[in-house]
């Protein structure tokens, strides 16, 4: 049964992938990086999962090489992707608890980008047994989420209702110490810590994010700087 939390999680999803999909469009370079590292380590026509996947960019992308899945919690949204994708892609639609309507070790890939950190602590658990059941054994989860975010750093307060609330819906903090133990029963393959450049309207707000962008890759080698991005790749045993 789904909770008052998993309601609101999903109006919010519902609200940015089908009344605001060019939100998304800020993290195809993101989901860029996630389809390199999917087809350096996985082979051609692999099973790949991908949940929670936004107007589904890298799903489009992985149908290239790939055979892929997504499972979304909007309806409306996994209606409007498979409308623009056809057969390319196989949808479903799941529970905000992250229960996932597939057979035990049917997947070789594992995809959840910008996903985890919007769970509770319940749900994240589930999610990522699930994860565990639906890869077969050596196959390997993509994962990325915000890195040692002040989630107070992004509350908001709503004047009419009185609640006080993460803007984009975030409930999970994560560094290395919970990465580990969230994923205790993963071998960990990689964990990467990277920043994305700003995407502008011109050519000098393009250029602007673009010395940003390396002037923060270059200064976070020596000093921990905020909105940096983890990249998660983890191999069931």
């Amino acid at each position: 049964m789904k909770t008052e939390y998993s309601r609101q999680d999903e109006r919010l999803w519902e609200h940015h992938q089908v009344e605001n999909g060019e939100y998304f469009e800020a993290g195809h370079r993101r989901q860029d990086k996630i389809l390199w590292e999917i087809r350096r380590r996985l082979k051609p026509q692999s099973r790949i999962l991908e949940i929670g996947f936004g107007d589904g960019y890298l799903l489009h992308k992985l149908s290239s090489f790939f055979h892929p899945f997504g499972a979304d919690i909007s309806q409306k949204n996994v209606d409007q992707v498979k409308k623009r994708e056809g057969n390319r892609i196989e949808f479903t639609t799941i529970g905000i608890d992250g229960t996932l309507p597939y057979p035990d070790a049917h997947f070789d890939g594992f995809v959840a980008s910008e996903v985890l950190e919007h769970m509770d602590t319940a749900e994240l658990v589930r999610c990522v047994e699930e994860i565990r059941r639906v890869l077969r054994k050596g196959g390997i989860a993509f994962l990325t989420f915000p890195a040692k975010e002040n989630l107070k750093d992004n509350e908001c307060f709503c004047p009419h209702c009185g609640l006080i609330f993460h803007k984009w819906g975030h409930k999970q903090r994560w560094d290395e110490q919970n990465i580990d133990e969230v994923f205790s029963g993963f071998t960990r393959l990689s964990l990467k810590e990277f920043f994305l450049p700003h995407e502008g309207k011109g050519f000098l707000e393009n250029l602007l994010g673009r010395a940003m962008w390396l002037l923060r890759t270059v200064l976070q080698k020596f000093l921990p700087l905020p909105g940096a991005t983890y990249m998660l790749i983890v191999q069931k045993k």
